[in-house]
């Protein structure tokens, strides 16, 4: 494919595929991309700690 090229619908689709679909080996296992693709995604911070707050008054009436 060339570099600026528009890619056609079914590859747009190919590709966001391999990134939401997981992959499992026939022992059962997720595969080695996958898991480090989830184990990057859980040592990020922004993505795995959230602030909540609440204002307890309002809470309470």
């Amino acid at each position: 494919m060339a570099l600026n090229q528009p890619q056609s619908k079914e590859a747009k689709k190919a590709a966001l595929q391999r990134k939401t679909t997981l992959k499992w080996g026939s022992n059962g296992e997720l595969s080695s991309v996958d898991m480090a693709r989830i184990l990057e995604k859980l040592s990020n911070p922004e993505l795995t700690q959230c602030e909540i707050s609440c204002d307890v008054k309002q809470a309470d009436k």
